[in-house]
């Protein structure tokens, strides 16, 4: 076949036709990757799982006062309380406890206490559950 043969045969409509369905399968495939991978990280973000359900060991965690939220989170991640520093502070920038901040003092958690659990104490609407010196 020479290479005008071989450009007429490429150009043909069938060819086309075949690139244009192609093409679009691969649109729908990302749009669909797309959505799946913003749903995993919402799910991920805003489910209220503990970083280990079977544990009941008690951590201690001391916060300062004036203490950032990201510094928390780092604490918390690095006691292994929660997954991820962003998720904690994404978390409550979208929860009721977005113009709150924590309360200095020494808590006591566990690795079965969620994210909600965790940040409620901090911010004080569980009282009995801190413990203050």
């Amino acid at each position: 076949m020479s290479l005008s043969e071989e450009k007429k045969f490429f150009h043909s409509e069938g060819w086309q036709l075949f690139f244009r369905t192609l093409s679009r399968v691969f649109l729908i495939c990302a749009i669909f990757c797309i959505f799946y991978g913003a749903y995993f990280v919402a799910e991920q973000t805003f489910s209220n799982q503990p970083y280990n359900a079977q544990s009941h060991k008690k951590v201690t965690v001391i916060v300062t006062q004036n203490e950032s939220d990201e510094k928390v989170a780092e604490t918390l991640v690095a006691k292994k309380l929660i997954y991820g520093k962003t998720r904690f502070v994404i978390r409550k920038y979208f929860s009721k406890y977005k113009d709150k901040s924590f309360i200095s003092g020494t808590y006591e958690f566990t690795q079965s206490q969620g994210m909600d659990d965790i940040m409620g104490i901090l911010c004080g609407d569980h009282v009995s559950e801190e413990i203050i010196q």
